[in-house]
């Protein structure tokens, strides 16, 4: 009968993905375009990033895709809340708090989220974002925001 993972925690190990998970939380908390050289150094040279809106390959293209994400928000910073792994790949539950300029006036936009890491030799070579993107961003928009509401409604009822 085969068992089932056990659970980790971060450890003092700099190979493991335990490990990597607090350097993950450490650079996403607060982010923006100057920190990309911290972030960098959590990906492998082949990395495959994708979230609901965009899928890219490569590190240089992973971070080309953050910068210019970044530069569009007046800021941006992850709460985790949950971490789970089992030794090679990692899931992380959060909050993404967000302003940018053009949407609710500059006020700060919350979205509930998970990431999906595999690691390989203490890096990242898969990295997938789930994240609803009508509460990031569709909701906000002005027309669209009530009819995403008013179907909202409906479905719940």
């Amino acid at each position: 009968m085969k068992q089932a993972p056990t659970l980790k925690f971060a450890s003092d190990n700099s190979t493991s993905a335990d490990f990597l998970v607090s350097r993950v939380v450490g650079a996403y908390q607060n982010l923006d375009p100057t920190q990309l050289d911290e972030i960098a150094t959590l990906y492998t040279s082949d990395v495959y990033f994708e979230d609901p809106t965009y899928g890219v390959q490569g590190k240089t293209a992973v971070l080309a895709h953050f910068s210019n994400s970044f530069a569009k928000l007046q800021g941006c910073s992850f709460n985790f809340h949950r971490t789970v792994s089992d030794g090679a790949d990692i899931f992380l539950a959060w909050t993404m708090t967000a302003k940018h300029p053009r949407f609710l006036k500059g006020k700060a936009v919350r979205v509930e989220g998970a990431s999906f890491l595999k690691t390989r030799n203490g890096k990242i070579y898969y990295h997938r974002d789930y994240f609803d993107m009508g509460s990031l961003l569709y909701e906000h928009l002005p027309l669209l925001g009530k009819i995403i509401q008013k179907i909202k409604q409906r479905v719940a009822r």
